[in-house]
């Protein structure tokens, strides 16, 4: 007998007696709808209802201890840094205590990363190419220059100080008339004028804020460091009323020097140190302006060093200095 049923299953295929599952062979149409709901088992999108309620629960539990545990190291974070100044200031931080120079008018966002100032001396339009001056006519340096010296209008929590032992240190007004001719009644130089149609553009030099940066004034016995200081600028510094950061403009190459000329706004090319240091809210950076004249079609080469005592200046990180080029043509 054990022969026989031998006999009988020699044709059988191996395997061809495993059970295969209830809808096994279901497909296209029948098979999709059996997964969404399967009436023989009570199943949706292959999970039964009491399936998805344990995973469900799991879920809410693991991402509610998940959030509970990075809202604990926020706030452990948030323990450790100060909320009315930076935590890391002066010596301490990466900045450090050599602010770079500042200089305005902006550029267009289209030429952000130029330091190239372009004057056509055939551009007299007052038209700017939109209210926001993002065009590259003479009068869209005017409206971006305005809209930045809009924000001294704002005068809230400054005070009328006199000078630097003022208990209002840090938190003064600027006075703007100590830019002289640089201001938007004379569209800051940046229009043709006159029967020659000529063009004295104003630039506006600041330092970048630090917060706590409270420079002290140079002297007689820091001159030895700065070779590159003229006569007359040190006589500014010499003859200074009160405490001061000086700025101080040239022509980087000799044919440069020989092309233009600078004339400062105020003359001593000097603002006080009344308006240090910054401690963060509303603020007006104090400025010097300085007027261009340069010769007509000859790409000019200009840097502006700031100096107070311990300034390092350094071409290749823009240290205590910057670098512009004027084209008048």
């Amino acid at each position: 007998m054990s022969n026989n049923a031998t006999s009988n299953n020699a044709g059988q295929p191996l395997g061809g007696t495993a059970i295969k599952p209830v809808g096994w062979d279901r497909t296209g149409w029948e098979a999709f709808r059996y997964m969404l709901y399967d009436p023989d088992t009570g199943k949706v999108l292959t999970r039964t209802p009491l399936s998805w309620l344990k995973i469900f629960v799991f879920y809410c539990i693991y991402y509610s201890c998940l959030a509970a545990f990075w809202l604990a190291c926020l706030q452990v974070f948030f323990l450790t840094v100060p909320t009315d100044h930076p935590k890391w200031t002066l010596e301490d931080s990466i900045i450090g205590v050599n602010p770079g120079v500042g200089m305005k008018p902006p550029m267009s966002d289209k030429r952000i990363d130029s330091s190239l100032y372009e004057f056509s001396l055939e551009d007299s339009s007052t038209t700017p190419t939109n209210k926001e001056g993002e065009g590259e006519k003479n009068i869209d340096l005017k409206t971006r220059m305005d809209l930045f010296m809009a924000k001294y209008n704002n005068n809230s929590g400054l005070n009328d100080c006199t000078d630097n032992n003022d208990s209002n240190k840090g938190k003064c007004i600027f006075d703007m008339s100590t830019l002289g001719e640089c201001n938007s009644e004379n569209n800051y130089g940046y229009l043709p004028v006159g029967a020659d149609k000529t063009i004295e553009p104003c630039f506006f030099l600041k330092l970048n804020k630090i917060y706590g940066f409270n420079p002290e004034p140079i002297t007689e016995a820091d001159f030895a460091d700065y070779p590159e200081m003229d006569e007359k600028f040190k006589g500014n510094i010499k003859d200074a009323k009160e405490p001061a950061v000086f700025f101080n403009c040239f022509g980087r190459f000799p044919a440069d020097m020989e092309a233009a000329k600078f004339n400062f706004f105020p003359e001593d090319q000097a603002v006080s140190l009344k308006y240090f240091p910054f401690k963060g809210g509303n603020y007006q950076s104090p400025m010097v302006a300085v007027k261009v004249s340069a010769a007509e079609g000859q790409l000019v080469h200009i840097e502006c060093r700031a100096y107070y005592k311990g300034v390092v200046h350094d071409k290749k990180d823009k240290m205590g200095l910057i670098q512009f080029e004027v084209l008048i043509n």
